[in-house]
């Protein structure tokens, strides 16, 4: 679910279940490991935003022409090159990617069966993205019986909707999540905390 807050940032309530991914990754090792959530601060919050002087470009006629194309000529070369290479490591690392999607796939059936008879917690991740979607701004992970994350979810959406920032410290917050029996697995931010509450 996404929601937006009154300062107009995205944020994504969201019900996740695939814990196996994080652990069979034989692709990981050939195309250097996967992207997990990671916060990225945004720096525009930091620059000052005023007009800056605009630098004034020389002309050197003929002589600009010249190297541009030198440089496209080189962009060619190089890329007759490297897209041969990409398409040859893409097709040897193919077999690689399908061995672990049978092996996640394999994985994510014993892992749901277990869910099914045993009763484990599901998993809400709530995020929160920059304005400009450049990158994440908050990231907290729950954890919560499977029959009360969905009224959680929805409840969270309404409460971050009226808010800036999601903390689990936070008197609405807390008691929604004391209520439906949530654990906080993990909570970073880099949102400035506000003195009131809308």
């Amino acid at each position: 679910m996404k929601v937006f807050d009154p300062e107009g940032r995205e944020w994504a309530v969201d019900r996740r279940f695939a814990p196996w991914r994080r652990r069979v990754q034989p692709f990981a090792g050939l195309a250097g490991g996967y992207r997990h959530y990671k916060l990225t601060p945004d720096w525009r919050l930091y620059l000052d935003d005023g007009p800056k002087a605009q630098d004034v470009a020389e002309d050197n006629g003929p002589l600009d022409k010249v190297a541009t194309g030198v440089f496209g000529l080189v962009v060619f070369l190089e890329a007759l090159v490297h897209v041969p290479m990409y398409l040859l490591l893409g097709l040897f690392l193919m077999p690689f990617l399908v061995l672990e999607l049978l092996c996640q796939g394999v994985a994510g059936l014993v892992a749901m069966v277990v869910r099914r008879f045993r009763r484990a917690p599901v998993r809400v991740d709530v995020l929160a993205w920059h304005k400009k979607q450049s990158g994440l701004a908050s990231l907290t992970i729950l954890r919560v019986p499977e029959d009360l994350a969905g009224p959680l979810i929805i409840e969270l959406r309404a409460l971050v909707r009226d808010r800036v920032m999601f903390d689990p410290g936070d008197p609405a917050v807390y008691e929604a999540l004391t209520r439906s029996g949530a654990r906080v697995e993990r909570h970073q931010t880099l949102l400035r905390r506000r003195a009131a509450h809308r």
